[in-house]
This record gives structure tokens, sequence and C-alpha cells, in this order.
């Protein structure tokens, strides 16, 4: 794993980073397309299962376009969140700086067949968004793609 060039703004503590990946509300995943000998990246909804500090991160679409098809190879994607934005002004333009945080990592995506892994992934989607339990009917379940991101490598950042 690389380690951070500010290694001062890196948070480790376990409990703050499971709160800053509760915290966010937008995914960004970064596929790389060979085939179009480019990058794609898509902001998506997420959720997201935590076991001893391991994190398994579940978004969901529909399942023809460009993601569908990215996301059916497997391999290993990039993702971003971030959450806290603020500019900071200053005389001079180059002085100019923002706060934020920040979590970057990479991990090996899969697209779920299994109705029951599906459920378990839209129920971790749902979980990031509202309060309460949803019952997903069969045919919605079927009718959606829903992908799955085992985290490899993930990195917390705080600029302030």
């Amino acid at each position: 794993m690389r380690q951070m060039r500010r290694i001062e703004r890196q948070i480790t503590d376990p409990a703050a980073i499971k709160e800053m990946v509760a915290g966010c509300e937008i995914m960004r995943v970064a596929f790389n397309d060979p085939d179009e000998g480019d990058i794609y990246v898509v902001p998506v909804n997420y959720g997201f299962t935590e076991e001893n500090g391991e994190y398994t991160l579940y978004f969901h679409g529909a399942k023809a376009g460009r993601k569908a098809d990215l996301g059916r190879k497997g391999g290993i994607v990039g993702f971003e969140m971030d959450r806290g934005y603020e500019l900071v002004r200053n005389e001079e333009p180059c002085d100019h700086t923002c706060r934020y945080e920040s979590i970057i990592g990479s991990g090996e995506i899969t697209f779920l067949e299994d109705d029951e892994d599906k459920k378990v992934g839209l129920a971790a989607v749902m979980r990031q968004v509202s309060d309460r339990d949803f019952k997903f009917p069969e045919e919605m379940v079927k009718a959606t793609a829903v992908y799955r991101i085992i985290v490899r490598n993930l990195t917390v950042k705080v600029h302030e």
C-alpha cells in the first residue's frame, strides 16, 4: 500500500473511518475501460458493510449501459467519496485553499447474480439513505443490477 505524502492528514482511527464512510452521500467509481482505452468514472449512491475494519461497498443500477458492461467484466476499480467541502479564500490567489474530508481506495468489483446477495447489497444502499428497513419485491431485485466492491485499499484524509 502506498503511503500518503501528507501523512499528518491521514485518519487511521477505525471509528472515525467508519463514521466518514457512513457520512458521505455519493461514491465515484472509476473503471478501466481497455476497449475504449480510457477510464470511466461514474457517481453512484452506495451502501456498505464493515466487519473488523474490512469494508464491502455496494451500488446498483440498470442492467444495460457502460457501467453494467464494465461491472460485469469484474477486476479492480478505484473509488472516491468526499464530504464537507469549503473554500477558504485569501488575498493572494495561490493562497486559496479548501477544507474537506475524502476517502480514496480500490477493490475488486463483482456483478452480483444471486438474488439473496443482491438483497444484501440493496439493503446496504438503503441503510445509507434511510433509517428504516425495506423489503425488496422479487421482480425489482431481478430487474436491478447490483455490484459489490471488496475493498483492498482505503485511505482517509482530512484537509484543513
